[in-house]
């Protein structure tokens, strides 16, 4: 997955305001911190927010008699690669505060410290809170850790052997025996957990058993995926079902599977659950015209999201235009419209809509078209959809018509002209327009095309945002490796003239090109000590004292209460509240909803590009993306602003992946209800 803008940035005004915001966040809740332990945890977010490995500060921190800042110290040596302190981790696997043995323990997976493995080994038969983030580590850890994971799967249980089962779909192959046993047995956390690590992979040697347990009647029960606060995961009947509608894919069925894996799939494209049935529609749809008749009865579904998952899964299918026209004609709603001109368009259909939307009003359904024409089976098909939008008024939509364009620079035809058409585009007035441009031409960058490129950096100087000026420096460096012989006297010249970027996401982009070796590294900048302590008292303590900070969104289909977690990700707490009483959320839509998996939202442009005008550091932690997670999407490594996703189900390879700040500890019914272009009238903080 790959959630939130194009590009993240960074601006002096944006922290600015972010400090007054969080100043004004300040209230009276009894700190469980005293004034010397706020000011080293606050040393601590510093040395974080800035990736600067300061081994003194971790060291102090762990050190410390108060759990909570040795939690933190633990934390932030795995969330900065701090390899050195991996013996020192391992130590604290013996902390007498679980809750400080915990965090050692995944931090050691953060680091894939796999010399670590006897420990881990030793850690699972701990207490469970201890145990249960070794067994996750050692997942992180990955092959070295293989003889352990399969050694204990069968002899943990609980939350351990949950851990276990997940972490077999991290390994190459999997292990698939081992999963498959978990199948039959009683407990129904380990079911679903073992049915994910056979379907998420689409291991073929487990589809047999996953195909026999769709009939078992322990996972056919009428139930609930509803939210339960504070539980790991939701172990319904229905996930495990779920788990079972996704593996049955055509790659994996092969010849041999895939009629019974056909007759499941249509009997569970009518299950209670809509997630189970999205799964199902969207497996039916891997089997292409043999299995179309349940995708198209589904388009009339009762729920929104899977007649969207629906017309999704009707792409390249052969049918014929009056049957079209009569799908186009079930429902109304924008999205469910615009995901079956993609089908349509996909299958080389022409709708109504081809005509019709590259002339509305409605600058959504013009983008929509041109995302659509990024699909079409034949360049000469998409490049006429989308060349006629090149110069559209609205940015968003000529930013749409760009991506199209170089989805066929490399397909049979007139190349240079479809290069020529990208190019035109480096001199956009919009700089997310420039930086699709950029990124396009990137992937065969040459030094004949350089100068053009330094031009539109130039140009990018006074962006508000950082994207183009990225994605130039990506440039760079591309053509740097691919075609540094060509790099001519003038034109070194050229790039040397050019002064260092102050943006540390700028100057990463820099590494590996020699021309810009004089560029620091991409080392951030932290704040002043104050702003850190402030923050600890703002956000840290109030976890720590069992009353941390609600949100809530209020979205078009009701009110989803959020519980920050500001011990867990106190900067991005921090961000996401001073946002939020800044106004920034206020009637803004959520662009993605992917029904299902996650629905994100922060974004005022409303394409899925925009953000605040400034990134913020990653803070991976031990939370999971269970059912109501939410997390900061991401375009790369600590590019998170504004934008944010829940997650509709459980998505357990998205753990320690992304940063997660909050839990939905009301309104799921509403979260399930969302459709993409809901509207957001505001976030509050109460």
């Amino acid at each position: 997955m790959r959630p939130g803008p194009l590009f993240a940035r960074i601006s002096t005004l944006g922290i600015i305001w972010f400090a007054a915001a969080c100043a004004s966040a300040r209230g009276a809740v009894p700190s469980p911190l005293s004034p010397a332990d706020v000011a080293l945890y606050a040393r601590v977010l510093s040395a974080a927010d800035a990736r600067r490995p300061d081994t003194a500060v971790i060291a102090a921190s762990i050190g410390s008699t108060n759990p909570a800042v040795r939690r933190a110290g633990a934390l932030t040596a795995g969330q900065l690669h701090l390899s050195s302190a991996a013996a020192t981790l391992r130590a604290l696997l013996r902390d007498p505060d679980t809750s400080v043995a915990a965090r050692a323990a995944f931090s050691l997976g953060l680091l894939h410290d796999s010399a670590g493995v006897p420990a881990l080994d030793s850690a699972l038969l701990t207490p469970t809170p201890v145990a249960t983030q070794a067994a996750f580590a050692l997942g992180e850890i990955g092959e070295p850790a293989r003889a352990t994971i399969v050694a204990h799967v069968d002899s943990v249980v609980g939350p351990v052997r949950i851990e276990l089962l997940l972490a077999l779909a991290r390994l190459r192959p999997v292990p698939a025996a081992a999963a498959i046993r978990a199948l039959t047995g009683d407990d129904p956390c380990a079911r679903w957990a073992a049915a994910y690590a056979l379907s998420r992979p689409h291991v073929t040697a487990g589809l047999g058993a996953l195909i026999a347990l769709a009939g078992d009647p322990r996972i056919g029960a009428q139930d609930s995926a509803a939210l339960v606060p504070g539980a790991r995961y939701a172990c319904a009947a229905s996930e495990t079902r779920a788990q079972i509608a996704r593996a049955i894919v055509r790659s994996s069925a092969g010849d041999s599977l895939s009629t019974p894996g056909t007759r499941v799939l249509r009997r569970l494209a009518g299950d209670p659950s809509a997630h189970v049935r999205i799964n199902a529609l969207r497996s039916l749809g891997t089997f292409g015209d043999s299995a179309v008749e349940p995708v198209i009865g589904a388009v009339r579904d009762t729920d929104p999201n899977v007649r969207i998952t629906a017309a999704q899964s009707l792409a390249g299918r052969r049918l014929a235009p009056d049957l079209w026209l009569s799908l186009w004609s079930a429902d109304t709603g924008t999205m469910f419209r615009r995901s079956l001109l993609e089908s349509a368009t996909r299958s080389g259909v022409a709708l109504p809509a081809h005509e019709q939307w590259a002339t509305t009003g409605d600058w959504r359904l013009r983008a929509a078209l041109a995302d659509a024409a990024a699909l079409a089976p034949s360049p000469t098909r998409g490049i006429a959809i989308a060349t006629p939008l090149l110069g559209d008024p609205d940015p968003r939509v000529r930013q749409s018509a760009v991506a199209a364009i170089a989805t066929f620079l490399d397909s049979a035809g007139p190349r240079a002209s479809r290069r020529q058409a990208v190019r035109a585009a480096l001199r956009d007035p919009d700089f997310f327009v420039r930086a699709t441009a950029i990124l396009a031409l990137a992937d065969s960058a040459r030094a004949s095309e350089l100068p053009l490129v330094i031009g539109s950096y130039t140009l990018a100087a006074h962006d508000s945002g950082n994207d183009a000026r990225i994605a130039a420096i990506r440039y760079v460096a591309n053509a740097w490796r691919r075609d540094s012989l060509a790099f001519s006297d003038s034109l070194r010249a050229m790039l040397a003239a050019l002064p260092p970027s102050a943006d540390p996401l700028v100057r990463a982009e820099a590494h590996g090109a020699a021309p810009l070796s004089a560029w620091p590294g991409n080392e951030g900048v932290s704040r002043a000590q104050s702003w850190y302590e402030a923050t600890v008292r703002d956000f840290v303590a109030p976890a720590l004292a069992g009353m941390p900070l609600q949100a809530r969104i209020e979205s078009a289909r009701g009110p989803i209460v959020l519980e920050l977690l500001g011990e867990d990700a106190p900067l991005t707490v921090a961000n996401f509240v001073a946002l939020a009483r800044r106004g920034y959320y206020r009637k803004v839509h959520f662009h993605r909803v992917v029904p299902n998996f996650v629905a994100q939202d922060g974004d005022p442009r409303g394409d899925g590009n925009g953000g605040p005008g400034y990134a913020i550091r990653d803070e991976i932690n031990t939370r999971r993306y269970t059912r109501g997670a939410v997390g900061m999407a991401l375009s790369g490594p600590d590019t998170g602003g504004s934008q944010y996703f829940l997650t509709l189900s459980p998505q357990p390879h998205l753990d320690a992946r992304y940063t997660i700040f909050a839990r939905v500890v009301s309104g799921q019914d509403a979260m399930d209800r969302l459709v993409q272009g809901d509207a957001i009238s505001n976030i509050v903080i109460p």
